[in-house]
């Protein structure tokens, strides 16, 4: 179980909810442990549901697209209340049905047709009617309900659900997912060991006059062989000169130039669940200023790393940072200073606008904190890692070297 529930109902109780409808993909992974191709795909808006109540004596439910029987049967989750959608006389519809009757060669056919079978009395055509049925089996219609997703939540509203009001709860959400389970944990610390041995492999294999988009698939390989994926479109905030200065997009034609710094922003993902490291390069030997930009920005990541505890707040972590910088002789507004948390998204804020206001850490969050100091005449310097914030302070999930790298 990935979810956190005991948190997850005191938070939404806080918020005078009686349940929770999580529709948006990185909720429902995170509630039922479910995330099958369909729904990580997005083939439509909404696919699948968890229905959260805050009582712990209402069990949950899961809401799904009937073609998605076989993939949970594969893959479990722990929500054991399921409602299936999915018009009878669709071609998935009759080619299970078919199959179920005819072969039942496998373990996998078995299974599903015991639990098709035991579904099908309660099997709706859409996805919205099984949701509503869900909702009128727990006696929800009058309650107080949440909705991570309002245009969902606005059509529950029209129907007479949640006292024609359904609160926004994207935010309360994310709150909860800041604090990690041993599961997650478990699996971001794979995560954050795979892309540091991708970056390793990054840093084995640049060379001055190297594309960037080969120094790029060096990354991405890594990633692909260990069952991860890259972000975005090179799966680095990459670049060298101005690439590094203003996060161009993909070039395939620039190159490593001889003297020019080059960070090394590297994002991902794995089993869902982001990963998120900085080191800077520079090809060929380092000037002395060089050098110095980057002790600075490694002294005031390093203070950082002492200063984190729980209750301290996010805005002090960066005041402090410019207070190190500017020690260091360097422009104190030059250096772009971010702490956010890491999770299921790769910024997880547990209130709006904490990327510039910040917010209190608490133990259990996984928290990156960003020290990006830009110059336009020597070149840009990064670096981050992820910790886990503990009672005593904090530990990083995968130490790395964090040597000045020269290509």
């Amino acid at each position: 179980m990935l979810i956190n529930l005991p948190r997850a109902q005191a938070l939404l109780r806080e918020d005078g909810l009686d349940a929770v409808v999580l529709a948006t993909t990185v909720n429902v992974t995170y509630a039922a442990g479910f995330a099958s191709e369909f729904m990580l795909g997005r083939f439509e808006d909404f696919t699948t549901a968890v229905i959260l109540p805050t009582a712990p004596d209402v069990p949950p439910a899961l809401i799904l697209p009937e073609f998605d029987l076989p993939f949970l049967v594969e893959s479990r989750t722990w929500i054991e209340d399921l409602w299936p959608y999915g018009n009878p006389w669709s071609s998935v519809g009759i080619f299970m049905g078919q199959s179920l009757e005819r072969n039942f060669a496998t373990d996998l056919r078995r299974d599903l047709k015991r639990r098709r079978d035991a579904l099908k009395p309660r099997q709706k055509e859409t996805f919205q009617a099984a949701l509503m049925a869900a909702l009128d089996a727990r006696g929800l219609k009058p309650a107080r309900l949440g909705c991570d997703d309002m245009r969902l939540a606005r059509a529950l509203e029209d129907s007479g659900y949640g006292r024609n009001r359904v609160s926004d709860v994207l935010q309360t959400m994310r709150r909860v997912r800041m604090i990690k389970t041993k599961a997650e944990l478990e699996t971001m610390t794979r995560a954050a060991d795979i892309n540091a041995t991708a970056l390793e492999a990054v840093i084995a294999a640049g060379h001055a006059g190297m594309r960037e988009h080969d120094l790029t698939q060096v990354y991405r390989r890594h990633l692909v062989e260990r069952g991860a994926r890259h972000l975005a479109d090179r799966g680095m905030m990459f670049g060298a000169g101005d690439g590094a200065n203003f996060s161009l997009p993909s070039d395939d034609d620039r190159c490593l130039v001889a003297g020019e710094a080059v960070v090394l922003d590297c994002l991902g993902t794995y089993k869902g669940y982001h990963m998120d490291l900085a080191r800077t390069a520079v090809v060929g030997e380092p000037t002395k200023d060089q050098r110095h930009r980057y002790q600075a920005v490694v002294r005031a990541l390093e203070a950082v790393e002492k200063a984190i505890r729980p209750g301290v707040h996010a805005q002090n972590l960066r005041g402090l940072v410019r207070d190190s910088i500017e020690s260091s002789g360097l422009k104190r507004e030059l250096v772009s200073v971010t702490t956010h948390g890491l999770g299921l998204e790769v910024f997880e804020f547990p209130y709006a606008e904490s990327l510039a206001a910040g917010f209190v850490l608490e133990a259990g969050m996984v928290v990156n904190t960003e020290v990006f100091y830009r110059d336009l005449d020597i070149g840009a310097f990064h670096m981050e890692d992820s910790v886990l914030v503990t009672d005593s302070g904090c530990r990083m999930l995968r130490p790395l070297t964090r040597e000045l790298v020269s290509f």
